[in-house]
């Protein structure tokens, strides 16, 4: 394996556990459908409802690549970063608003279509945190160091996963 100096050890670790949690954050926004679904129950989103709005969204995110790939690639992997990570945020906010405005303040916005267009939009967004991630970190990882930088971001994945469901539920 080769050896990095302290001073190149600790520059990675700022720059790469920002990011990493970033990304934990965008696992925590891409299954806050799931969240609001248990919250709303099946008398305001129904078992299909959801699967077709998590179906769609997931072909918004698998195609959405073809786009955020080669953006990414001009505008580079920080400045995509960021703009995933303001997108994101700034969706899952409409989402969480129009959840709280339709159960607590009487909003009659039609929750199907309300979701299924935030949702697709949350996951375009998504798209830029996945491809902008292994661009920006990869390059600082050796070739033998991948399987160690695997392991870390497969945890930092998990904790997104426990953010949505454990944080979302709250």
């Amino acid at each position: 394996p080769p050896v990095h100096s302290q001073a190149y050890k600790i520059r990675r670790f700022l720059n790469w556990f920002p990011l990493g949690l970033a990304y934990a954050f965008f696992y925590m926004g891409r299954y806050n459908l799931t969240v609001a679904k248990s919250a709303l129950g099946d008398n305001l989103m129904t078992k299909a409802d959801f699967g077709n709005i998590f179906a769609f969204g997931a072909w918004v995110y698998a195609l959405s690549f073809l786009a955020t790939g080669p953006i990414t690639d001009k505008v580079g992997g920080r400045k995509a970063m960021l703009i995933g990570t303001a997108g994101t945020i700034i969706v899952n906010l409409a989402m969480g608003g129009a959840l709280y405005g339709i159960t607590y303040w009487g909003w009659t916005m039609p929750i199907f279509w309300t979701f299924m267009v935030l949702y697709a939009v949350n996951m375009h967004f998504q798209s830029y945190g996945a491809v902008s991630i292994v661009t920006v970190k990869a390059p600082w990882f050796h070739v033998r160091e991948r399987g160690a930088f695997s392991t870390i971001f497969g945890v930092m994945i998990t904790l997104g996963i426990f953010f949505a469901f454990d944080w979302g539920f709250a």
